[in-house]
């Protein structure tokens, strides 16, 4: 029992640390984007390349969020980092997919972030894994 309340524990703060740390993003995204549109209307030239912006800043930020979380899961479980960092990733991506698909429908932009944001989470678990010091048995 204790066992699984510390995998809750871990999965819960992982996940917790990604809602956060997106939620602070978005709101630094409108701030951005108040302060580009302003730009954008004394320099035109600006309003042909809004729309990269979420592909080359938000996409790879979001994707080390996600690395962050899985890592912060693996670090607190007590077995299976993996398995807790993973399911992080998965919890993150429903919290992002399902809101999507109430008022629209999967892009192939939205199949990739889900690609990319469990490839992230496998990442972390794999990297904490791998850098943990060797138990002295």
């Amino acid at each position: 029992m204790a066992g699984m309340l510390k995998s809750l524990k871990a999965i819960l703060a992982g996940f917790l640390f990604i809602v956060i740390v997106v939620l602070v993003m978005q709101l630094a995204y409108i701030f951005l984007a108040v302060g580009y549109n302003s730009l954008a209307s004394s320099y035109p030239v600006l309003n042909n390349i809004s729309g990269w912006f979420k592909y080359l800043i938000g996409i790879p930020v979001l994707v080390l969020v996600i690395f962050a979380g899985a890592y912060i899961s693996a670090a607190l479980s007590p077995k299976r980092p993996v398995v807790h960092a993973l399911l992080v990733a998965l919890m993150s991506a429903a919290a992002m997919i399902v809101p999507t698909l109430e008022e629209s429908r999967l892009t192939t932009t939205g199949i990739v972030v889900l690609i990319l944001i469990t490839l992230a989470g496998a990442a972390g678990g794999l990297y904490w894994q791998k850098s943990k010091p060797a138990d002295p048995a």
